[in-house]
Order: structure tokens, then C-alpha cells, then sequence
């Protein structure tokens, strides 16, 4: 297949475009997977052509293997190592895998990397996989003797030429990222790519999306497309989220209060094809995106959830840091453009490319210019329609009293077992489950109940460390023994991620839901911000969910909430506005009207939802409506508002408080 490749692209006439529908594809090949030969040294790229590589035509001419393997090692890494490892014995991919975690830092979750280059070097004959082992072949032990070996990136050795922006629109955005344009950019808190990121699939869907709207699309024609093209975009308050992303993300702007347009620069990448366009796009729109990058060259080796934390650095206009799903979606993106490599489940490198990338754009240096509390006048200036940095909460309480931060650090303390299972029943009792941690040899480590009352049951826990990745294959045939001597109906395996076997095994038991360290803290950290009750909490313990789909479960319910959070403080500035039109009397609005108001806001939502938000917040315990006859008047300012709504916790947190002290001075009189 790659010779056929080679030669179609060597006498192809004119230009081999990336974007031509008329590119060779043998083997169905796409433009992602074209763009994966030219990091692995096999093919070259010029603008928007591929061409055979230097090393691709050699093999060709040569027909030698030997040539092939050198490009290969000299552009991925664990290529010439693993042939380094075969010249004292034969290994199995487990020895193998092993090895690349323990020597070459490569955090892979399963052989799969391994079985990928072995297939690669079974077929030019340097090895020859038989009794569940590979070995190294004559030819391969003298081609392994020209090789360096042990370099962490040998494709960093050259330098990197980025290419330039396809169009002035793109130009332009950059030109124009000056410090307050910096800080001026979206925050992205909730980004949603339908599509998955393998081979650059988000990259297409993001393309798909932005073709969409040439030359334009109406709001509702626009979420009927992403329902019909992306299977698990189908409810509508997904679909609206993946068309505020591509908002957020510079690749869409309104024409009108009921249609899109596709953005100039947003044209160009389409056009050129691009991944660096749109991620110079993407970086010109939306903070912390070029400075994840940093943050990968400075600190050793951060997780997602280590980014999280750090992301509010970066975020000047925001409170808090960006959810452990956000920055995700920034590492996808950055991924499947070829600035980052990922190492494992929760860890990123930084690439040559990105190391260039990061190099050519300007980018926000964060320092003590801002502290993140918005003033009084801040939370007032809000004519220009853009929402107010306003604080919810009068005196913020972190409620969760570091409970996420512990489980993350417990889970890689392999030497302290009994530290994640404590702070695991720790966790979920926050969550709303009460529970015991059990612990000792032979027993259940803890266990918690689920639910209230009568329809409540038992869930037993057990808790798994790793210091190295994912926890490795472990027995699990005594877990039915530990749900049987605590009564549970099913069990709960929380680990820092699960080997591949491991995980298969227990998302085949009936019985077992299998939930990531990384995810359970990331829901205690959103519980503070975006509760669930325990009914919209069921899918994070429901046996018959996978392990990769928990996160999926729960997002439409976090979605569903900041949803409505955003319509409550849409009607309330809408509301105030009206108040303070000369021409108004009275600032009264009816229902119809303040729907016409929202659907030029970009809020389209029915009646029954708007009527329920503008109840609560005429409701005695915010009081910040009035209604009569149907017609509906602010009576504070957004300002207010928030601080009515943020100040519901610390009262009931309060309340709580006093029933203690009352329960605890009627044990004493007792």
C-alpha cells in the first residue's frame, strides 16, 4: 500500500492537494492518516500538497527494508529501542510494554502502541513474532547496530519550519493579540467536539460543522444537522452546546438573531485544510489553549487535572478554574494538530511542532495585573451585552474541603492503599452517599449506601493505587465474596485508570462499575458549581455503563443546569435593561416579549422552561421578580440577583450548622 502511494503521488500532475477529493486514498487512507506518514518521516508536505519523502523514495528505488526502519526510528520514538531490546533476547509485547514505560517514559495504557510497531517491523523482516514472543531477526540485529538509540525525540534534532498562515484573516487575528486582546479572549469553559479525537476526528467534525454554516444556517437547521451527523450529539441542548463551541472557538459568528455565518478566517483553514490554522483560530479565540503548551515545557509531567488547577491563572475573567472536561478538549485539539503527544490517559508532551508553535505566538503571561474579584462597577457595566464577571457567593466556601485534590494524590500513592480508600467514601459521601471505609486483608475496603429511604441500597467499594499509570491486571474473583458479607448489590472499582484486561473484565461483570479517579474528583469539584441529585448521579455507579462512558452520562445533566443558569441571568439583564428605557414605563415586559428578547440573545427555549426560571426568581427566597398578569419587572440589579441566588448555600450550610450545635447542647443537658 505505501509503494502504491508512492508512486501515485510521484507522478501525480500538478498539485497532490490535501483537500482535493481526487487525493490517491489506497487503503482508504485520509488526510489525517497522510498527515501521520509525514511526521513519520515518510512523506513531505508542501502548503497544501503531500509528496513522497526522501526516505520513502530511497526504499523505493533501494527496495531495502533498512531504509524504511531508519526513517521510522529516527521520527517515532520506541521503533530502534524496541530492536535494541530484542538483541540480548526474545520479549513478549508485555515485557515490551513494560519496558517503554520503565526506561523510555512512554505511559501507555496497553501493548496496542507495542503490537503497531511490531506489525511495522514484522513486515519489513526485522523480526518474527512466534510462541507468544518477538524476536530479532539477522537482518534486523544489523540494521539495530547503525542505530542511536535512547533518544527521548529524535525528530526534535531538526528544526521546525512552521508553515505560514493560509489568509490574511488569519494574519490579522494573530496581529492583533496584544496584551488586553489577550485577556479579552472567551474563557471555553464548555467546549463539546461531537465525534471522537482518534485520527484527528475532531478536526473533521469541527470542519464538518464550519461547512455547515457556508454560506449560512439557520439556528434551527443548524441543530438538526448535528443531530442527524453525530449519533451522540442527539438531544438538543448538545447540539446547541457543539454550535457555541465552534462560536467560542472562532469558527462561526451571527449574521442575524436566527442564522450563522462561517468567520473569514474560519473559511481560510477550511479552504487550506490546515490543523496550525486552526490553531492559530482557536488560540486567538479562546484562553489557555497555546498556553497549555507552556505549562507542558514547565512543570514535570502535569495531568489533566493538575492543568485544571493551574488553567485559572490564565483566566483573568473568571473565578474559577476550567473543568477537568474543558481542558481535555483542549488537548484533543492540540493533539490532533501535532503540537502535543499523548503519554497516557491523563498526561501530555509537548512536540517538536508545538514547541515551534508556541515559539511564533503571542501569548498571555500570567502576573498579579488581576486578581479574579470583579468590583462593584464591573458587575453593573454590562450595556455592551456581554454577561458581567459577577461572584455568586458573597464569600466563597470551598465546600469540598480539598476532597478532589486528595483523591488524586491518593490514587498515585501506591505505598498508602488505605489513603484512596478512605478518600474515596470521603468523596462519595460528598456526593450524597454515606458510607464506612472498611479496609484490612480479605475485606471489603469500604462500602456506601445509594439512595433514600426504602428504594436505598448498598454499593460496595473497592479502591486501587498506581504510582506508574493505569493499575495493572489484578484478581477480581473475590469481589462477589466482599458485596455478599456487606449486603451490597454491586461494586465499585475506583483506580487511577485500569489495564486493558483488567477494565474488559470487570465492564463485563454485571455487578462491577468501574469509575476513574480523575472523573469522580472532577464530580466532586462540579458538585460545588453544577449539583446532581442522586437520580442524575446514577449513571457514575450504574453497573451496566462502561467505564468510557460515565463522563458522557453525566455531561448532559452538567449541561442542563448551566443551561439554565444562563437563561436566569439572561431574564434578569433583560429585565433590567427594560427597567432603565426611558421610553418604558414601568420596566414591565410580558412573556412574549421577553421570549422575542432571548431568541436575540441566541436563547431559543420553549415556553415552559422560561416560565419556571422567571417563578423561581420571583419566588419569595430570591424575590428579585415581580409578576403580574403575566408581565414580569426586575426589581434588583444582576448584581443582586447573583449574590440572592449564591447566598441559598451558606444559609442551608448554616442552618445545618445550628442544628448541630442544637443536637450536641441537648446531648450534653441529657
Amino acid at each position: 500500500m505505501l509503494n502504491t502511494l508512492i508512486e501515485e503521488l510521484s507522478h501525480a500532475t500538478g498539485a497532490t492537494s490535501c483537500d482535493q477529493e481526487s487525493l490517491p486514498q489506497p487503503g482508504g487512507l485520509n488526510r489525517h492518516q497522510l498527515q501521520r506518514l509525514v511526521r513519520a518521516g515518510l512523506l513531505s508536505r508542501k502548503e497544501s500538497t503531500f509528496l513522497p519523502g526522501a526516505a520513502a523514495l530511497a526504499w523505493q528505488q533501494s527496495g531495502e527494508p533498512a531504509v524504511l526502519v531508519e526513517a521510522l526510528h529516527c521520527n517515532v520514538r520506541f521503533v530502534g529501542e524496541l530492536l535494541g531490546a530484542l538483541t540480548s533476547e526474545p520479549r513478549t509485547h508485555e515485557q515490551l510494554l513494560d519496558l517503554a514505560r520503565e526506561e523510555f517514559d512512554l505511559q501507555w495504557d496497553t501493548p496496542a502502541p507495542v503490537r503497531d510497531r511490531t506489525g511495522w517491523l514484522a513486515v519489513t523482516g526485522m523480526i518474527e513474532l512466534f510462541d507468544r514472543h518477538v524476536h530479532l531477526t539477522e537482518a534486523g540485529r544489523r540494521v539495530v547496530a547503525t542505530f542511536e538509540l535512547g533518544r527521548p525525540e529524535p525528530q526534535d534534532t531538526n528544526p521546525v519550519v512552521l508553515s505560514s498562515p493560509a489568509a490574511g484573516a488569519i494574519v490579522h487575528l494573530i496581529e492583533q493579540l496584544d496584551e488586553t486582546a489577550l485577556k479579552e479572549r472567551a474563557d471555553g469553559a464548555n467546549l463539546y467536539i461531537p465525534g471522537t479525537s482518534a485520527n484527528g476526528g475532531s478536526l473533521d467534525a469541527l470542519q464538518v460543522l464550519t461547512e455547515a454554516a457556508i454560506p449560512s444556517v439557520s439556528d434551527a437547521d443548524f441543530v438538526r444537522f448535528v443531530q442527524s451527523t453525530f449519533p451522540k450529539a442527539q438531544t438538543v441542548a448538545t447540539a446547541r452546546t457543539a454550535k457555541d463551541t465552534l462560536k467560542a472557538l472562532g469558527l462561526i459568528q451571527r449574521t442575524s438573531s436566527e442564522t450563522w455565518t462561517a468567520t473569514p478566517a474560519a473559511l481560510a483553514w477550511v479552504e487550506s485544510g490546515e490543523p496550525l490554522d486552526l490553531a492559530r483560530i482557536v488560540h486567538a479565540s479562546i484562553a489557555f489553549f497555546g498556553e497549555v503548551l507552556g505549562e507542558l515545557e514547565q512543570t514535570a509531567r502535569p495531568t489533566t487535572g493538575t492543568l485544571a488547577e493551574r488553567s485559572s491563572r490564565y483566566l483573568p475573567n473568571r473565578e474559577k478554574p476550567l473543568s477537568r472536561s474543558a481542558v481535555n478538549t483542549r488537548l484533543n485539539l492540540l493533539n490532533a494538530c501535532g503540537l502535543v503527544t499523548r503519554l497516557s490517559q491523563t498526561t501530555y508532551r509537548m512536540t517538536a511542532l508545538g514547541r515551534a508553535f508556541k515559539e511564533s505566538m503571542p501569548r498571555f503571561h500570567p502576573d498579579h495585573a488581576f486578581s479574579g474579584t470583579p468590583s462593584a462597577n464591573d458587575a453593573e457595566s454590562h450595556r455592551d451585552g456581554s454577561p458581567p464577571v459577577i461572584s455568586l457567593q458573597s464569600n466563597p466556601l470551598p465546600l469540598d474541603s480539598g476532597i478532589a485534590e486528595e483523591l488524586e494524590g491518593a490514587a498515585r500513592d501506591s505505598a498508602n492503599p488505605k489513603r484512596l480508600e478512605k478518600a474515596t467514601v470521603a468523596a462519595l459521601g460528598y456526593l450524597g452517599m454515606p458510607g464506612k471505609h472498611v479496609g484490612g486483608t480479605g475485606a471489603v475496603d469500604g462500602h456506601v449506601r445509594f439512595g433514600v429511604g426504602t428504594d436505598s441500597r448498598i454499593l460496595a467499594v473497592e479502591a486501587k493505587t498506581s504510582a506508574t499509570g493505569p493499575v495493572r491486571a489484578q484478581s477480581l474473583f473475590r469481589l462477589a465474596e466482599h458485596r455478599a458479607a456487606v449486603g451490597a448489590h454491586s461494586h465499585l472499582l475506583i483506580g487511577p485508570g485500569f489495564e486493558c484486561r483488567m477494565l474488559e473484565e470487570a465492564d463485563e461483570d454485571p455487578a462491577i462499575a468501574v469509575i476513574d479517579t480523575e472523573l469522580l474528583a472532577e464530580v466532586v469539584r462540579r458538585q460545588e458549581r453544577t449539583p446532581l441529585t442522586l437520580t442524575q448521579l446514577a449513571p457514575l455507579v450504574d453497573p451496566a455503563l462502561k467505564a468510557a462512558h460515565r463522563e458522557d452520562a453525566l455531561r448532559e445533566h452538567w449541561e442542563a443546569q448551566e443551561l439554565r443558569s444562563q437563561l436566569e441571568y439572561a431574564l434578569v439583564d433583560i429585565l433590567n435593561v427594560e427597567a432603565e428605557d426611558p421610553f418604558e414605563e414601568g420596566g414591565w415586559l410580558d412573556l412574549t416579549s421577553i421570549r422575542r428578547e432571548l431568541r436575540t440573545r441566541g436563547y431559543r427555549v420553549k415556553e415552559g422552561p422560561v416560565v419556571e426560571a422567571l417563578s423561581f426568581l420571583a419566588s419569595s427566597r430570591v424575590g428579585v421578580l415581580q409578576c403580574s398578569e403575566q408581565r414580569y419587572r426586575c426589581t434588583a440589579s444582576v448584581h443582586t440577583a447573583g449574590q440572592r441566588i449564591g447566598a441559598l448555600g451558606p444559609q442551608w450550610a448554616a442552618a445545618e450548622a445550628h442544628r448541630r450545635t442544637r443536637s450536641n447542647d441537648e446531648a450534653d443537658q441529657v
